[in-house]
């Protein structure tokens, strides 16, 4: 990365650019065209994250009432003061604020943003959270951000991106080359309070502000290098509502934009599997002023019906949600073809899928279909039942090919052995042609 400062005035700078930015005004871009494909290759890396919510702390009770890394008194600073805003080399991990930090924060309103990512006129279609797409996404829990398409995919036209409220940034990520088809692809994370917090990820470009802070606060950890997406800043630098990011778009034409709120946790099968973000998902949509919120649902794929998604879908006992061979996880790679997933299609309201990433099938293979209530065959997930097969089967008939990926002919033999593991086995045949029995099951659990 080129130095835009010298290590001297580098604070300084910071400073200087981002109160001159809070008047930036985003402009409009052409019309959206409608877009062809929203499956997106993002992996989330949670592996540096714990398993468990931050504790409060003592200090989180005692703040005074001038904070020094407040939005307000950010102009006033003395340069010693200004030092302080890097990130908690010690933090539990890169997107985990320490109690130390999160005591600086202020308590959490309902309204916290303000202001579109990106303008309006530029976004397509908003995908909803819980997108199931082996092998990556086999699981639709490890999608716990609405992907936003918009206009300009698979060329190099981009949109700017701005801080969506009034927030402070905790983590830049800079990646270089190999992560998407674009030569950079960038992750922000920021916080908005002690609890809620937010991600734009596939940014394309670094604002000048987002610059000024990379090259003030660098990479703390000396085994990594920074720009090849393993050595992120830390920080804890407040920017007002609309500060530009950086852009979105190029090639891969949509961005994950997400939020994760403390006060929320899921409740899965087995959380120890989940990453930290996963496990306290929430729709970034329901935390925007109105109407800026409304106008945002309408953006939301028609075929979703308006419901922005989610990544919670076990039910204890029956069919339904994320299934594992062993101890596997969906947040290490080299499990992702021991991960299964039944549950709700999150584009297509009403419309069932099975995920599976591999062992059973040759490859990766999502089917989506329509469930029934009644007998065992194509039968809704969450009515399954120990002790008994139920078979599902693809007759070639789905009316959503175009979504359908890898084996797409035969059936499914599943069974609950147990409230928590289930074997399965796919056969060429139809779930009417002949006995449901198992010749070489597998085994997956929760």
């Amino acid at each position: 990365m080129n130095k835009m400062f010298t290590p001297s005035g580098a604070i300084v700078a910071v400073g200087i650019l981002i109160i001159a930015t809070f008047a930036y005004q985003h402009t409009k871009t052409n019309p959206p065209q409608i877009k062809k494909n929203f499956e997106s290759m993002d992996v989330v890396d949670e592996n540096k994250t714990q398993e468990e919510t931050p504790k409060q702390s003592d200090a989180e009770n005692t703040a005074t009432t001038k904070n020094p890394f407040s939005l307000e008194n950010l102009a006033v600073l003395p340069i010693q003061q200004k030092n302080n805003l890097a990130g908690d080399p010690n933090r539990p991990g890169w997107e985990i604020l320490s109690d130390k930090e999160r005591a600086r924060l202020p308590a959490c309103g309902s309204a916290l943003m303000t202001t579109p990512p990106v303008p309006l006129s530029s976004i397509v279609a908003i995908e909803p959270i819980g997108s199931a797409n082996p092998p990556e996404h086999t699981l639709a829990s490890i999608s716990s951000d609405t992907y936003i398409g918009v206009v300009g995919q698979g060329t190099t036209q981009t949109t700017p991106l701005v801080a969506p409220g009034d927030m402070w940034i905790i983590l830049i990520n800079p990646r270089y080359g190999g992560v998407s088809q674009d030569p950079e692809d960038h992750t922000i994370t920021y916080a908005f309070c002690k609890d809620v917090y937010g991600i734009v990820d596939h940014v394309k470009s670094f604002s000048p502000e987002m610059r000024a802070l990379l090259d003030a606060y660098p990479c703390p950890y000396k085994s990594t290098s920074s720009g090849g997406g393993s050595c992120p800043s830390l920080l804890m630098a407040p920017v007002k509502a609309g500060t530009p990011l950086g852009t979105v778009g190029r090639i891969q034409g949509n961005f994950n934009f997400g939020t994760w709120d403390l006060r929320i946790t899921h409740n899965f099968a087995n959380s120890s599997r989940h990453g930290f973000r996963t496990k306290h998902s929430t729709c970034p949509l329901d935390y925007f002023t109105s109407p800026l919120k409304e106008e945002l649902i309408k953006k939301i794929e028609k075929t979703a019906n308006g419901m922005c998604g989610s990544v919670e879908h076990d039910v204890l006992g029956t069919l339904s949600g994320d299934w594992f061979i062993g101890n596997a996880t969906p947040r290490r790679p080299a499990d992702w073809g021991k991960l299964l997933y039944f549950g709700p299609n999150n584009r297509l309201a009403g419309l069932s899928v099975i995920s599976i990433s591999g062992i059973v099938v040759p490859q990766p293979t999502k089917w989506i279909f329509e469930a029934v209530s009644a007998g065992n065959t194509n039968r809704k997930f969450e009515d399954v039942r120990p002790g008994v097969i139920y078979c599902y089967d693809n007759d070639g008939k789905h009316t959503q090919k175009n979504y359908e990926k890898g084996v797409l002919s035969g059936r499914f033999l599943v069974e609950l052995t147990s409230s928590t593991a289930l074997k399965i086995e796919h056969q060429e045949s139809l779930c009417q042609n002949g006995m449901l029995e198992f010749k070489n099951p597998t085994t997956y659990i929760r």
